[in-house]
């Protein structure tokens, strides 16, 4: 907007550290403000969805329970991005650290002994949904009136 890279920004949280002001034109000034989120959510799925998308550092909740609980809501909604996306034909039957496990093994993302490195491919599947990498898809519902 700015016509230039003016501010640091980055898709993580605790880029921004303080208030940077820039003009952008016309007497018009942007201000770019450090996110401020609360330390405690009422509602587990609030802090789940800010996670999902990269509002909360990774390094506070455990990445393959995160990506579990992702792989639950795109199970349920968005079944078809995950088989086009990791080639999974089937995965009515499984549970979703198994659809991790499968994601992994799909990938070649294996240890010492043929195990699957579940925490690769959790970093994986969240990376890839926070780049859009899984198409365009929403984490809240829309009540129909």
């Amino acid at each position: 907007m700015a016509g230039r890279n003016r501010a640091k920004v980055a898709d993580k949280p605790g880029v921004t550290r303080q208030n940077q002001w820039f003009v952008i034109g016309d007497g018009i000034e942007l201000l770019d403000t450090p996110g401020v989120l609360w330390p405690k959510f009422d509602d587990p799925e609030v802090g789940n969805k800010l996670a999902f998308i990269g509002s909360v550092k990774d390094e506070i909740m455990d990445c393959e329970t995160l990506a579990v609980r992702l792989i639950d809501i795109l199970k349920n909604n968005y079944a078809d991005r995950l088989r086009e996306r990791y080639k999974i034909s089937d995965f009515d039957n499984l549970e979703s650290y198994e659809i991790l496990e499968l994601i992994g093994r799909k990938r070649g993302m294996l240890i010492s002994g043929g195990e699957v490195n579940t925490e690769r491919a959790a970093n994986t599947l969240l990376d890839e949904y926070r780049a859009g990498k899984l198409g365009a898809i929403t984490l809240d519902s829309v009540m129909e009136g």
